[in-house]
């Protein structure tokens, strides 16, 4: 997990490719709309990042924690409220990762 939570990278990979749309023709952008806002009403600590190939063509719409986390392959309007759960586990709510104090390089004090 990063210092800013996880990163969830779905692929919205435009239609006009010479093999089938794993993400753009697909849904994957209203998908992904839908899951940065489950994200914030449960004010999870996750980003979603819009990328164009997770080299899974074939069985999209697809998305994946990263880095190298698992793969949500196939998934659809129905499957959002699971995957936020298990985005709850995995990453917990951003008050659970609260942000370090920058002082410019030094702590007071040292």
């Amino acid at each position: 997990m990063t210092q800013d939570g996880l990163r969830l990278l779905v692929c919205v990979n435009p239609v006009g490719s010479n093999k089938p749309s794993c993400g753009g023709d697909r849904a994957s952008e209203a998908l992904a709309a839908r899951l940065e806002q489950g994200i914030a009403d449960r004010n999870l600590a996750v980003t979603v990042e819009r990328i164009h190939c997770l080299n899974r063509c074939l069985r999209g719409p697809a998305m994946r924690i990263a880095p190298g986390g698992k793969f949500y392959l196939e998934y659809g309007e129905a499957d959002i409220p699971r995957i936020l759960d298990e985005l709850a586990v995995e990453a917990g709510t951003a008050e659970d990762h609260p942000e370090e104090f920058d002082f410019g390089g030094s702590a007071p004090g040292s």
